[in-house]
């Protein structure tokens, strides 16, 4: 999802953005399509890019990365040559943008792990940063982090996105539909002709290549890996490919990564429709005192209605119903973003009557300043890799199909499975699956870590991945929806776990469970949903990493950056 509005759009449906002439649609996760041949560094001609000398400089760092205070001055960043095509590197090059942050302690390890904070598409060199800074790994752990092609400070992609003035998807009328397959249609055919000599590289066999290049050229033999959402999709991806070079991996808030992204995607609406329903709502009710929203499930849902009634009337200016919807779906992300979703909610309740300060209270609650970017990069770099990646259903019908059955259902993200931009893409998909019976016989599990109640990257699918990979162990965190269980989590019991792993190679030996933490302003956790039972993770005290602690100040601005980076990779349901 991007953030003007972010990028968490629903996923594998149409996501709905605002741009100041009309409706920009941001559609669905879709696989790439791509030409790429098996990478292997043994293919002939590559000897150029296995070769090249790096230059690191902080100088070349984002700016995110150069404002992260004590991690900035660890942190340095060097630009890697890689080809379009491994199979044919004949095809024309690209650029990749590279962190590395320094531990804090040198001499204590010399173990490298990389990152990727998912989308497909959001930009992992600054993640990488805020990795080291917030985590304990940045203490003794080199943290690296590569741009995805066509993403962040990498040789980018930017398509303009769709545009459509339909305001409200719950209205399937024919001539809607026609409109909005008409406007995305026309977007891609149009990213196509300006960027056909790129766009069919952009896939994810080609970035895990991209990854083990980097490796190569920082001379490790094996490297550790943490990604999250659609970084974990990378990461089963990378472990398929290059298993000798496997070290200790951590896939948080797991894609279903032996299916694929229209499989994986499918969950989406459920899943964001689980997390409001079951989870926002309730709490919100408990709060009402804080929020007056409604102190009953019954009447926040009530709220909700009255609210998407009068945008959908057009009481609302820049506040469609489709925008509405993406707003409160994009807030389910996390669990301060239930406290946005409740105060954006009750802005709105009261700008229905004409309060003009509250309409503009509500814009400015989803305010994160200026973007790093002034163009789509993430999103087109999500578009072509999802559609690179699998062979999407391409007629456009089935796409209607779904959106009538799944929105009675799901109507929070259910109807915007009306369009696809996949439906349209003219390349071949790659169709790559995992295979993790191919680690070595000696190589670590990989540790799997997801909530029950995550929106995007739904628990199903990360059970159905963990069955399909005996090489993976799972430990799930009851009654928690943060999509990302690990990085900025108070909760020991997972961080544990996931930094005791990483750091001093302490694997739980079995599926285990976490309980989660309280919501905000919560002074216990309720149960919500199916309770998953099991052991609590058994680590010796000697294995857990100690925590990691900054000042106030610079933890704020630590989870402002991270918050603004989550946002721009989820515009619209992305994973």
């Amino acid at each position: 999802m991007r953030r003007r509005l972010p990028r968490l759009v629903t996923v594998s449906a149409l996501a709905v953005l605002v741009a100041a002439s009309g409706e920009a649609l941001a559609t669905a996760p879709a696989h790439a399509a791509a030409e790429s041949g098996s990478l292997s560094p043994t293919h002939a001609n590559l000897d150029k890019y296995t070769s090249q000398h790096l230059t690191w400089s902080a100088a070349l760092c984002p700016k995110e990365v150069r404002d992260l205070g004590k991690a900035a001055e660890r942190s340095e960043c060097a630009q890697v040559t890689a080809p379009k095509d491994y199979s044919h590197p004949d095809k024309g090059d690209l650029k990749l943008m590279v962190t590395r942050t320094k531990p804090e302690q040198s001499g204590k390890s010399d173990r490298v792990v990389f990152t990727n904070p998912g989308g497909p598409g959001g930009p992992a060199a600054r993640f990488s940063a805020i990795v080291a800074a917030m985590s304990p790994l940045g203490r003794t752990e080199t943290v690296v982090g590569v741009d995805p092609r066509g993403t962040g400070e990498s040789t980018p992609v930017s398509c303009d996105p769709p545009k459509s003035k339909v305001r409200d998807n719950h209205h399937l009328t024919d001539a809607n539909v026609k409109a909005l397959q008409t406007a995305v249609k026309a977007s891609v055919d149009k990213c196509v002709a300006q960027h056909g000599d790129y766009l069919p590289y952009i896939n994810t066999d080609n970035t895990a290549r991209d990854h083990d290049l980097v490796r190569q050229l920082l001379g490790v033999k094996k490297v550790d890996y943490y990604g999250v959402s659609a970084g974990t999709w990378l990461g089963a991806h990378y472990a398929t490919l290059f298993p000798e070079h496997v070290g200790r991996f951590v896939l948080d808030s797991n894609t279903a990564f032996t299916k694929n992204f229209q499989a994986s995607f499918g969950y989406q609406p459920m899943g964001f429709q689980r997390r409001f329903s079951e989870q926002f709502e309730p709490w919100a009710a408990r709060h009402d005192d804080t929020y007056g929203i409604g102190s009953t499930t019954a009447e926040v849902e009530a709220t909700h209605t009255r609210v998407r009634k009068a945008a959908a009337e057009g009481k609302l200016g820049f506040f469609s119903a489709n925008v509405v919807d993406n707003v409160l779906a994009q807030q389910m992300y996390s669990d301060k973003g239930l406290v946005t979703a409740a105060k954006f909610l009750g802005f709105l309740d009261e700008a229905r009557e004409g309060d003009k300060i509250a309409l503009y209270q509500a814009f400015s609650l989803l305010s994160t300043g200026s973007d790093s970017y002034t163009d789509n990069r993430e999103s087109t770099t999500f578009m072509a890799t999802t559609c690179n990646d699998t062979s999407w259903k391409k007629d456009p019908d089935y796409y209607v199909g779904r959106a009538r059955s799944l929105g009675p259902k799901y109507p929070l993200l259910g109807y915007g499975q009306v369009v696809n931009q996949c439906a349209y893409w003219p390349y071949k998909a790659t169709n790559s699956e995992v295979d993790l019976s191919k680690l070595p016989e000696k190589a670590p599990k990989i540790l799997m870590v997801d909530t029950t109640l995550d929106p995007a990257t739904p628990y199903e699918g990360a059970v159905a991945a963990h069955k399909d990979s005996a090489n993976t162990v799972l430990l799930t965190v009851n009654n928690q929806g943060n999509h990302g269980a690990v990085l900025g989590s108070k909760n020991k019991c997972v961080t544990d776990a996931a930094y005791g792993f990483l750091m001093n190679g302490a694997l739980i030996t079995k599926d285990s469970v976490c309980q989660g933490v309280p919501l905000p302003g919560d002074d216990k956790v309720y149960p919500t949903g199916k309770q998953v039972s099991g052991p609590k993770p058994s680590l010796d005290d000697s294995k857990k990493p100690a925590e990691k602690h900054e000042s106030d100040s610079v933890g704020d601005t630590l989870l402002k950056i991270l918050e603004k980076l989550i946002g721009d990779i989820f515009g619209g349901p992305h994973a």
